[in-house]
């Protein structure tokens, strides 16, 4: 026979809605021979995958500029992005800047970023900027009304490419799956690609460790480790766990007037959550001996 208890955002600690704290009726609970398992668990996906507390939100664009080139540093707000977000929010720093052009209502830009699913790999595209639209390639294409190529300043007096520089620290190449360094290595006179040298590490948080001090779990460490729980929904959706059968794991021998639960990720990594309103249910039971 097992009793259950649930754990809810009533539980929550701390400031980062990672860690709960259960007070048990009358103050205490007296352990000898329990054990624990997981009933059940809804977690909502909260936590996002670019951050400045995770040290990935920063990259450094130049672009070809009159006789020289402008330097356009990016910090992304923190939150959860895709490829395709984080393409569409360089494309906006462009726009806010004028660093594009426009032909037939569309905007044109210079530097794109997308996923190539054969490769399992990130690539940047990078395309010549001209240095006239009055004749040429880009003939009859529009300068904007305002910013570093606008008609108040101009563009580049020679033909080149723009380039990326992932710094060594606070890289959101650690995402895209680019090392530290330039890409391409230099300025090019012809249009250029670039694909990601790394694995893309689009998603910090692959599982969810549940961890409780209670535990005393012998055959790992650490040894709180009371059971992983498998990301199976998308960014803002809950994560729902029901497991197919109870993993007991033992419960140290004691008087305990209240209990943490503390969520981590895969690497046991600190988990930012945004959303305290998670439900697990935990079952504790007299372990059973077999003579």
């Amino acid at each position: 026979m097992s009793n259950s208890l649930v754990v809810n955002s009533s539980n929550v600690i701390g400031t980062n809605n990672n860690t709960y704290q259960y007070k048990f009726i009358q103050g205490s609970f007296q352990a000898k021979d329990c054990e624990m398992a997981i009933g059940s668990a809804t977690i909502p996906y909260s936590w996002y995958n670019i951050s400045a507390l995770y040290g990935n939100n920063k990259m450094t664009i130049n672009f070809p500029y009159l006789a020289t080139t402008y330097t356009m540093n990016i910090t992304f707000p923190d939150g959860f992005y895709t490829t395709t977000d984080i393409n569409n929010y360089i494309q906006l720093q462009c726009l806010n800047n004028g660093l594009y052009l426009t032909f037939g209502g569309q905007n044109y830009f210079f530097i794109s970023l997308s996923s190539n699913t054969n490769y399992y790999t990130n690539q940047f595209v990078f395309s010549l900027v001209p240095t006239t639209v009055a004749s040429g390639a880009y003939a009859g294409y529009s300068v904007p009304a305002t910013g570093y190529w606008s008609a108040s300043f101009g563009l580049p007096t020679v033909t080149s490419t723009p380039y990326v520089t992932f710094p060594a620290t606070s890289s959101i190449g650690s995402v895209l799956g680019f090392s530290a360094g330039i890409y391409p290595t230099a300025p090019y006179t012809t249009n250029q690609t670039s694909q990601s040298d790394l694995t893309p590490n689009g998603s910090i948080v692959n599982g969810i460790i549940i961890r409780c001090n209670l535990l005393d779990n012998n055959i790992t460490m650490p040894s709180d480790i009371l059971d992983c729980v498998p990301i199976n929904a998308q960014f803002g959706s809950n994560i729902t766990y029901d497991p197919s059968y109870a993993k007991w794991i033992k419960i140290k021998d004691g008087i305990y007037s209240s209990m943490t639960i503390t969520l981590t990720d895969q690497n046991f990594n600190t988990i930012y959550a945004r959303d305290p309103n998670l439900i697990i249910t935990l079952m504790i039971r007299q372990r059973s001996f077999i003579t």
